[in-house]
């Protein structure tokens, strides 16, 4: 699985003298995620849902980032180790398009002239879009990861239901939106069962991460906090999908 392989690229990020090693786990974990989500979306068919699923959506960058910070010893690097990962897969993600699929050319304005000078801007503003909110989520995720395994049982058990109110974001959202009334379409199908996966594995992984933490946690806060920040993020998910929907 992607999210296993980055996590192992990102091994224990730490003791004394193991700076540059860390930036090399890094630039390795991100640019795995980045090429592999570029190759889900140039994959047809099953095979190319089943990678999306896998490393292009919001559960599996944010799910690299609370492994990342997660792994991280000192709470000061862990927001920007896991930050540090989703810049370098999102500028590795963008660069592939740019350089090896190049959607953004061979477009024709209508009057007949090329469409690629707006192209590159539109790849540009997009990359600046992903990049900053690659900022935020690293820096939250990161920080939860670290918390979900050297907090108290309060704190820990709070982090990890938000940590997991965030993954499942982008798949409630999925889920809630997806076109019921025609859902025995193959892809609206595949719409939904796609998203419906992102949420079963972030219980899964919120569940490994916390059980391995080797402490007690409060599941009653873990639940509320996941609640709380599940509907949050359902929201803030529906203002960046009509964000993307309009030019991103």
């Amino acid at each position: 699985m992607a999210i296993a392989e980055t996590a192992t690229a990102v091994t224990e990020i730490e003791p004394p003298g193991t700076v540059g090693r860390s930036l090399r786990r890094v630039s390795v974990a991100g640019t795995l995620l980045g090429a592999l989500a570029f190759l889900g979306d140039e994959l047809p068919g099953v095979g190319g849902r089943i990678v999306l699923t896998l490393t292009s959506n919001g559960f599996a960058w944010g799910a690299a980032a609370l492994v990342a910070g997660y792994l991280v010893r000192q709470a000061r690097r862990a927001p920007f180790v896991a930050t540090g990962l989703l810049l370098v897969a999102t500028a590795i993600y963008y660069l592939l398009i740019l350089v090896v699929s190049r959607r953004w050319s061979g477009g024709y304005t209508e009057d007949g002239s090329s469409y690629d000078v707006y192209g590159l801007l539109d790849l540009a503003r997009a990359a600046g879009f992903w990049l900053v909110l690659a900022v935020g989520a690293g820096l939250v995720l990161g920080l939860l990861g670290h918390i979900v395994r050297n907090g108290s049982p309060r704190l820990a058990a709070a982090a990890a239901g938000s940590a997991f109110g965030l993954l499942t974001a982008e798949g409630l959202h999925g889920v809630i939106t997806a076109p019921w009334t025609v859902i025995t379409e193959p892809f609206h199908l595949a719409y939904a069962v796609s998203h419906g996966v992102q949420v079963l594995l972030a219980v899964v992984l919120v569940i490994i991460l916390t059980a391995r933490r080797g402490g007690p946690v409060s599941w009653r806060i873990c639940a509320a906090s996941a609640v709380f920040v599940a509907a949050l993020g359902v929201t803030a998910w529906s203002v960046i999908e009509s964000i993307r929907v309009s030019g991103f």
